[in-house]
């Protein structure tokens, strides 16, 4: 049934119907997105190992409940009929970051382990291309119109790394840079998507929801794990036909 979904906005846009033209835009985007489940957090501890030549932290759930501001860019293609039918493909790419809070380091060694407070931020950033199938309407006025569309996204997560930094009560700062493998690179979304157009210049906002489980299972952090993409884009879009 997905396959269907995702397949329904191309076909629309490649049938031939009388009375229906193109139009083709390109879309820059500031977006804030942070995860959504079971399995999230809002705040995190951070485990710093020592092995006597080197140290290295990580965080025990990078998965953050706190909006990360990224960015995006797309391009459109969208057929508009007459009596305000629109249906949309939208190609794009996504650089997306939810963060999470800091409040213990774990610090281990081959001679010590110690819980101490802690303080700092990590950002998990998952990088995406997206596909966005759309159907909605356009309401035109004198001087303004408002395209609304909803529709099926599916995301392709090229990557997710681990940054964050911050401080021990005890030994000083930390810092983690690592690459984390998401559960599902492939996710399934679901979009609603306006844009309010003043001539060629537009207004763009949407939310989408993801439903592919980002977080890979663990016995300590998440035997059972549940965290999903939640983003909103606001931006710019330029319409060149």
């Amino acid at each position: 049934m997905k396959h269907y979904l995702l397949a329904l906005p191309a076909l629309l846009l490649a049938a031939p119907v009388w009375g229906q033209t193109i139009e083709y835009s390109g879309r820059a985007t500031a977006g804030f997105s942070k995860f959504g489940g079971g399995s999230t957090t809002a705040t995190t501890s951070v485990i710093t190992t020592n092995d006597g030549s080197s140290e290295s932290s990580r965080a025990f759930n990078p998965y953050g409940e706190h909006l990360g501001t990224g960015f995006g860019a797309s391009v459109r293609a969208q057929r508009v009929g007459k009596a305000g039918l629109l249906t949309a493909l939208d190609l794009g790419f996504d650089w997306m970051q939810a963060r999470t809070d800091v409040n213990l380091i774990s610090y281990n060694s081959a001679t010590n382990s110690s819980t101490r407070t802690g303080s700092g931020t990590v950002h998990l950033y998952t990088p995406a291309l997206t596909a966005f199938g759309g159907v909605g309407w356009r309401l035109a006025g004198s001087k303004l119109a408002l395209d609304a569309l909803v529709g099926p996204e599916l995301a392709y997560v090229l990557d997710a790394r681990e940054k964050g930094s911050g401080a021990s009560s005890v030994n000083g700062s930390w810092s983690s840079d690592l690459s984390r493998t998401p559960a599902n690179r492939l996710d399934f979304r679901l979009r609603g998507d306006l844009t309010i157009w003043r001539s060629r210049v537009g207004l763009t906002a949407s939310y989408t929801n993801g439903f592919a489980n980002y977080q890979p299972a663990t016995a300590a952090a998440a035997a059972t794990p549940d965290a999903q993409v939640r983003l909103v884009r606001v931006g710019l879009a330029y319409r060149l036909k």
